[in-house]
């Protein structure tokens, strides 16, 4: 397929956040995304992309797969999309709309056999090998960008059925990207045309000499006409103990090691965007993201990569596992509680015997994928900070095995330990027959993979799925042979509550707005 790459050079004054800011109207324009890097607790940020537009919409549930074009150009992608090499009993293709029934594939024995089968994967593998051209360069802005959920799992493992409310895996093909080094007062706008429509880069490059005008104008305001600042959660701290007492029952039974339960929190989110400036100000971390996926918005300053590749094919693991909630209270903070509580952390008989669980389950999940001999541990229970929490965090390194790929990567790993528990595949069984309903993204990656098949990905923690104005903030606590209940039940609150602190801190400035403006018009 013939891919043409468009560049050009921008001057910019704003942060990544303002652009987009006025660029998506205010978050509110469909099939965007907002993709920031920072080290970790600080406010030192390094890359950013932004998706201004996407050519083509590519989503799952189950079997079932759905490519959607949203502009001319993504429909000259799906024209020439060669669907050959996707094993699917159904197919369906229109100018617009290509969809697939990807073929049920026979249980398997062989571990490496198994990895390597066909899935719903295989549609974004196709995609990814049909965008590839003779550049390097080129390959590497040509983006798939989007999301798995935690329940993509049940396509490869065998667990039990549960009523999907969402898709197993969202992306999104870019074609309009300006990415943006904060160390610097330029920015690369990239276009991206797609076999027929590859000339008329040129002509969509045009489209964006308004930039600046956007730019410089006024942001809109979002209007509202309520806020509020209900809080709920879905599950009860004795419901939780429940589930905690029937997930121990398992521990000593010798079904698992560890189990990672989570309760969902429900807080008002009339601006989600807005919500996540507050989020990123707050608790700056590795892997920040807001995508508009039209029927829903999401959101994350998210500490833990899922995996990553690189474009030499080394694959690396982040388990995170310890935590301990910061010296932090009444607007002040403790340095030397804070200094005591990492000593604490560092000590910890249950916190380090969890973390070392996780690195090894690492481990195992990269022998299956990597070349013999190099598979290593480059970072091991190093204390990392957040504006709420620290955590114990590793590396686990290894170079990918020739015959696999980025997607055959994440297959292997997914979900990853410090969302499941251990054994992986035993700890999902309990986690569905125990919280009895769809994770949904949570816990899931939000992903960015390029023509070169370069990956990274982030676990979805520490994050929120905007509904209607409602955020849904996932969180978990793993559960042990010594675990308290109302210390893990606590736990799962520390690690929402900066996601419920931004949406509340939202609220209370949207509330001091709408105020402003009723009293004015009080006054006309």
């Amino acid at each position: 397929m013939q891919v043409k790459t468009l560049n050009k050079k921008l001057s910019l004054s704003q942060s990544p956040y303002e652009v987009y800011q006025r660029l998506s109207n205010n978050g509110q324009k469909s099939h965007t995304a907002l993709l920031e890097t920072a080290e970790a607790g600080t406010h030192n940020y390094q890359k950013s992309i932004l998706m201004l537009s996407a050519a083509v919409k590519i989503s799952a549930m189950n079997r079932k797969v759905i490519m959607q074009a949203l502009n001319p150009n993504g429909e000259a992608f799906l024209k020439a999309f060669d669907t050959q090499h996707i094993p699917s009993k159904e197919i369906s293709k229109g100018n617009s709309v290509i969809s697939f029934c990807i073929s049920k594939q026979e249980l398997c024995v062989d571990e490496k056999q198994r990895l390597l089968q066909q899935s719903i994967l295989t549609v974004l593998k196709e995609v990814t090998r049909q965008l590839q051209t003779d550049s390097v360069h080129d390959n590497a802005t040509s983006f798939l960008i989007g999301a798995f959920s935690f329940d993509l799992v049940d396509q490869f493992e065998v667990v039990p059925q549960i009523n999907k409310q969402d898709e197993d895996l969202c992306f999104y093909l870019a074609d309009q990207l300006l990415i943006q080094s904060v160390d610097s007062q330029t920015a690369s706008i990239v276009v991206k045309g797609f076999a027929d429509y590859a000339e008329n880069t040129i002509r969509l490059g045009l489209n964006l000499s308004h930039l600046n005008e956007l730019l410089d104008a006024p942001v809109s305001e979002l209007m509202v006409s309520h806020v509020a600042n209900s809080i709920a959660v879905n599950t009860t701290d004795d419901e939780y103990a429940e589930m905690v007492a029937s997930a121990k029952r398992h521990i000593i039974d010798g079904d698992v090691f560890q189990v990672v339960l989570s309760r969902t929190y429900a807080v008002d989110c009339a601006n989600a965007l807005d919500s996540y400036r507050v989020l990123r100000k707050n608790n700056p971390s590795p892997y920040m993201y807001f995508i508009n996926f039209g029927d829903k918005q999401l959101f994350g300053a998210s500490p833990e990569s899922a995996l990553k590749v690189d474009i030499n094919q080394e694959i690396s693991l982040y388990p995170i596992a310890g935590t301990r909630r910061r010296a932090v209270g009444n607007g002040s903070f403790d340095y030397e509680k804070d200094s005591k509580i990492e000593l604490e952390l560092i000590q910890d008989e249950k916190e380090n015997a969890e973390h070392m669980m996780l690195v090894d389950l690492a481990r195992n999940d990269l022998a299956r994928i990597i070349k013999t001999g190099t598979r290593r541990i480059s970072k091991l229970k190093q204390v990392v900070k957040y504006s709420h929490v620290m955590h114990l965090v590793s590396e686990v390194k290894g170079a990918l095995k020739s015959e696999m790929d980025c997607f055959d990567a994440y297959r292997a790993c997914a979900n990853m330990g410090t969302l499941t528990g251990a054994p992986k595949i035993k700890a999902c069984e309990i986690i569905r027959q125990l919280e009895n309903k769809p994770r949904g993204l949570y816990g899931g990656a939000v992903a960015l993979v390029n023509a070169n098949l370069e990956f990274d990905s982030a676990i979805i923690i520490r994050s929120a799925v905007v509904k209607d104005d409602i955020a849904y903030i996932s969180a978990g606590a793993g559960i042990v042979y010594d675990s308290n209940p109302e210390l893990e039940a606590q736990e799962t609150y520390n690690k929402a509550k900066a996601v419920i602190d931004a949406c509340l801190s939202s609220n209370q400035n949207l509330t001091e707005v709408l105020e402003y403006s009723l009293s004015k018009e009080s006054v006309a």
